[in-house]
């Protein structure tokens, strides 16, 4: 549930979050409060029925906030741009957006990786409904068919959500209930054996519309371009909506998934791949992890959102979610090549995990108005906790011809390398204010404290750890929207994100921390639904791993990576018919402080330089082929870097995109509703290396994914 406050003000009218600072204007506040008129909806949804352009988000500032307004870059992928481009997974979903490096392995699709402003956010820089559900150890898939909308939050947001990534994050709005009655059903068939049935069923349940339902499921059966390597789902998500009143909104929301998946390693060597290698090129599909392996996923979630608007002034929001999520994986992995370079020594790996993680988070919100002032103060706290079990076990697993591979018949993995049992809370207090002068100048201050505990046990060691952490962050930023839309802003954020373990001398590790400044102009004209952006950022990361010059068996945390850059987006409905998202992004990348040899100075590995995407979608308004719906993208994504020193360089590539969607609605009238569609991906089959690795000790690459193709039959109604 969405809770969505109108008012008679200009949609452009500016905030300023000022913590600690706001109390008098409040109390004097509540006694000249403008009339308002509040509402609360099942949905939100932004954009209109065909657009990609959203116009706020209360990603990045928990409350519905306009997006021109906010200092800092936010990107929306609506439902349907979701639905145009056939989106699969997460990783899919972000690789139109500007700042995201996401491009993970194709034969490892058991998570979604990316990277944001050059950081790695997989584990840490993922929501779901504005609340963590990700382990330290664990990466959950989410099911994009289940999805609204996917929020991008660029920049450090410790101010917001506590411990995270430096370099932003993503937020998964699920679908919620909606007040209007709508029923989906379809299937897809496709590359590699790809079977899928979906459906999506919503409205309300009685007349008077104060209960309201929503059940998504999908269930998958397919194979993938690699032998022995499945991509199966089954995914279930009922929500209901309470809606006493017009101004109370309780929502539970609950979802099942289980995935099956391939081997987390089965890189190919770099000789034969990227480099040359005397005995040929390796099969680019090989799979050296082999068969017989048991890779599969279990995820289950329960929550609650509840909305309720006290008054005029003063409103009230909580979000809770428990998830249990489990994860069970076997692979194959190698070495290194022998010197014949063909003979790959194998090691058989084990991994389970039985994660459950509780979060909450609670606010209360007051809107004000002082003269020409307006104002908006947001206090709340946040908990969560996290428990995860896991074991790794191993053993070796022969050897094998690369080129012939034949393996042993008996998967075993015996000799256990860890088994933990790990608990970690995290508890945060936020304040923050917005103000308003003369619905022009927007000044921004928030600030969070956040209080982190993880104990370890070591079950091999027989040993009990426990690190405490605290953290102070905030945001201050500043906007000027202008009469014509532009609104330029600059903004200083942080971030910090707790480093488990201790070092050789057994002593705790300190927290990363993230800082960034950031620049920019944010323009939505008036004559056309569109958003263009332009931002330049500095960030960096302090307190980061390298080698102690000492004792070669310790890290200490001296080092620091700074990330710098451009990124430039623009998002429109071009016409009623046309969409168009574009983007590009300049990051430039230096580890500035480091102990390890010849890479300071130097780009971290598997990180590009230069990113550009560009998808556009139009439908045919009348004449012969209403309703043909044509689209088509490229994906550029630049050079990167093997190895730590930058000799080994790993190429770039484009990739294309393809879509045709067609209302057999328009042939008669009997099939009103039925849509049919084919996506292509990477429809040129271009063939590219998403990362290597080049070090003494293994160098590998991971190749990316092949043409697909996808066909979808759905109904409305």
């Amino acid at each position: 549930m969405r809770k969505t406050v109108m008012r008679n003000k200009n949609e452009n009218g500016l905030r300023w979050r000022a913590p600690f600072t706001c109390l008098a204007f409040i109390i004097h506040a509540n006694s000249v409060m403008a009339e308002e008129t509040l509402t609360v909806i099942a949905s939100d949804n932004t954009a209109s029925k065909k657009s990609y352009v959203a116009h706020s988000s209360n990603t990045a500032s928990r409350t519905n906030d306009s997006i021109l307004e906010t200092p800092q870059s936010v990107s929306v992928i609506t439902r349907n741009e979701l639905d145009d481009r056939n989106v699969q997974s997460i990783t899919q979903a972000l690789q139109y957006t500007p700042g995201v490096f996401a491009s993970n392995a194709a034969i490892a699709s058991r998570f979604d990786y990316f990277s944001i402003r050059g950081f790695n956010a997989t584990l840490n820089g993922i929501l779901q409904d504005g609340l963590r559900s990700v382990t330290q150890q664990s990466y959950v898939r989410y099911e994009p068919y289940g999805l609204e909308k996917i929020d991008v939050l660029r920049g450090p947001n410790g101010f917001l959500y506590g411990a995270g990534s430096p370099g932003g994050i993503i937020n998964a709005v699920s679908k919620h209930p909606t007040l209007d009655t709508r029923h989906e059903v379809g299937f897809q068939g496709g590359s590699y054996g790809r079977k899928q049935w979906q459906f999506d069923t919503s409205g309300p349940v009685n007349d008077d519309k104060s209960l309201l339902y929503r059940v998504v499921g999908v269930a998958r059966d397919s194979n993938t371009q690699f032998k022995h390597v499945p991509d199966n789902t089954l995914y279930l998500a009922p929500s209901f909506t309470w809606r006493p009143d017009t101004s109370t909104a309780l929502t539970v929301l609950a979802s099942v998934n289980r995935n099956e998946f391939g081997t987390p390693k089965s890189q190919l060597p770099i000789q034969g791949t990227l480099n040359n290698n005397p005995n040929g090129q390796i099969n680019r599909n090989s799979n050296l992890a082999g068969p017989g392996l048991n890779n599969h996923m279990k995820q289950m979630n329960l929550g609650y959102e509840l909305d309720h608007i006290i008054n005029d002034s003063w409103s009230v929001h909580s979000a809770s979610r428990y998830t249990d999520a489990r994860l069970f994986t076997q692979s194959r992995d190698g070495r290194g090549l022998a010197q014949d370079l063909r003979t790959l020594t194998l090691d058989a790996y084990q991994f389970e995990i039985k994660g459950k993680i509780f979060a909450t988070d609670n606010n209360i919100e007051t809107q004000w108005d002082v003269g020409s002032v307006h104002g908006s103060s947001v206090a709340g706290v946040s908990f969560r906790h996290t428990s995860e079990d896991y074991y790794l076990n191993t053993s070796p697993a022969g050897s094998i011809d690369i080129y012939h591979p034949k393996f042993e018949n008996h998967f075993s993995a015996t000799k256990p390398v860890s088994n933990t049992l790990q608990n970690a809370s995290e508890t945060g207090v936020y304040l923050s204010n917005s103000l308003s002068f003369f619905e022009r100048l927007n000044l921004d201050l928030s600030a969070r404290q956040d209080w982190a505990k993880v104990t370890t046990k070591n079950r091999l060691k027989d040993n009990n750890t426990s690190q405490d952490d605290h953290h102070f962050t905030g945001r201050a930023g500043m906007s000027w929207v202008t009469d014509i839309g532009v609104a330029p802003y600059v903004s200083y954020t942080t971030s910090f994100a707790p480093k488990l373990g201790t070092d050789f001398y057994g002593q705790a590790y300190k927290p990363t921390t993230g800082k960034q400044w950031e620049v920019g102009v944010k323009y939505q004209p008036q004559e056309m639904n569109a958003m263009f952006t332009l931002a330049w950022f500095d960030l960096k990361q302090d307190n980061v791993d390298t080698q102690d010059p000492n004792q070669r068996l310790n890290t200490i945390q001296t080092g620091q990576i700074t990330s710098k850059g451009i990124e430039t987006s623009a998002t429109a409905n071009l016409t009623r018919d046309w969409n168009l998202v574009a983007s590009y992004t300049w990051n430039d990348l230096e580890t500035t402080k480091t102990t390890i040899p010849g890479a300071k100075g130097k780009t971290p590995t598997n990180m590009p330089e230069h990113m550009a995407s560009l998808w556009t979608n139009y439908t045919i308004p009348s004449g012969p082929f209403a309703s043909l719906s044509v689209g088509a993208g490229i994906r550029y994504v630049g050079s990167t870097w093997a190895d730590t020193a930058n000799d080994v360089k790993v190429p770039d590539y484009a990739l294309v995109d393809a879509a045709l969607h067609y209302d057999l609605g328009e042939l008669s009238n009997h099939m009103t509703g039925l849509n049919i569609g084919l996506n292509a991906n990477n429809l040129f089959n271009k063939h590219y290396w998403v990362s290597c690795s080049s070090s003494t000790r293994r160098s590998s690459c991971s190749n990316g994914f092949d043409r697909s193709l996808a066909a979808t039959l759905s109904w409305h109604w």
